[in-house]
C-alpha cells in the first residue's frame, strides 16, 4: 500500500464489476463532491458502448482514450473518480491516479464479481462462458499493481455499500484528505 497525501480527489480502483459506480456515487454524495465516472465519460464522448469502442479501434486507442479522460480530471478537486477497470492499468493511468488524489482499491471475490458482471451485458473481455477460475486469474494478474498503488484497499464482500463508504470517509478525514 501506498502512503498518500495532500489529496483533493478519491479515485477508486479495481476490477470491472466490482463496485466502483455504486460506492463512488454514494461516497460523492456523502462528501458533497462531485462524482466522474470514467467509463461512462468514455461512453458518452464516443458515443458506442466500452466493448465497441475496443473492438472498433483497438487497445492502443482504448488505453490512450482513458487515459485522456483521467488527465483532464488534474487540477480538479472536490472528486470521487471511479476509474475504469476493464483492462490492466497503464503505467500512465497509475501515475495519474496517485496525481488526482488519494487511491482507494475497491476488491470482491471472483464469485462475487462474475455474479455482477453476469447481470449486465456490456463487459469486456469476459466472455458468457467465463468461470470463477477466469475472474480468479484476472484478479491475481492485478492485485499486485492495485496494491502497489492504493492507500487503502475496501473488499466489497466485507461490507455493505454503505459501510464500506463509511470506511473511506473515515480513512480520509483521519488522513486530513480534504
Amino acid at each position: 500500500m501506498t502512503e498518500q497525501t495532500n489529496a483533493a480527489n478519491i479515485v477508486l480502483i479495481g476490477m470491472m464489476g466490482v463496485g466502483k459506480t455504486a460506492v463512488g456515487r454514494l461516497l460523492a454524495e456523502e462528501l458533497q463532491y462531485e462524482f466522474v465516472d470514467l467509463d461512462a465519460e468514455l461512453e458518452a464522448i464516443c458515443g458506442l458502448k466500452l466493448s465497441e469502442i475496443y473492438r472498433r479501434y483497438g487497445k492502443i486507442r482504448f488505453y490512450a482514450e482513458q487515459e485522456l479522460l483521467l488527465a483532464k480530471q488534474c487540477g480538479k478537486s472536490g472528486l470521487v473518480i471511479a476509474a475504469g477497470g476493464a483492462l490492466i492499468p497503464s503505467d500512465r493511468e497509475v501515475e495519474l491516479w496517485r496525481e488526482l488524489g488519494v487511491v482507494i482499491w475497491l476488491s470482491a471475490g471472483a464469485e462475487t464479481i462474475l455474479r455482477r458482471m453476469r447481470r449486465k451485458q456490456n463487459r469486456l473481455f469476459l466472455p458468457k462462458q467465463a468461470t470463477v477460475d477466469d475472474v480468479q486469474r484476472i484478479l491475481n494478474e492485478r492485485a499486485p499493481q492495485y496494491h502497489e498503488s492504493a492507500a487503502l484497499a475496501v473488499n466489497l464482500d466485507n461490507y455493505t455499500l454503505e459501510q464500506a463508504v463509511g470506511k473511506i470517509a473515515a480513512f480520509c478525514r483521519k488522513n486530513q484528505v480534504f
